[in-house]
């Protein structure tokens, strides 16, 4: 894992509470979400969000897996801030 994802995935356990596992998790669906849109970009994460459910791969997704890839992002978006 890169030094930023090593980075994101501390501060979810520390700030989020999230065993090492669970923080893991969200760490895989943030790269699974970077396959679909770049999520570095300097946009407000309603904005962001609006662009990435439009896109076609993300359309295809299960219910479930579309609702952790949001919730991914959105933590991603606080550690970022």
């Amino acid at each position: 894992m890169n030094e930023k994802y090593v980075d994101f995935c501390e501060w979810l356990q520390k700030t989020k509470f999230l065993t090492k596992n669970s923080a893991e998790d969200v760490v895989s669906r943030i790269k699974r979400a970077k396959n679909i849109m770049e999520l570095d970009v300097p946009i407000d994460i309603e904005t962001l969000l609006f662009h990435f459910m439009g896109k076609s791969k993300f359309k295809a997704l299960t219910t479930t897996v579309k609702s952790q890839l949001k919730r991914a992002i959105k933590l991603y978006n606080e550690f970022k801030s």
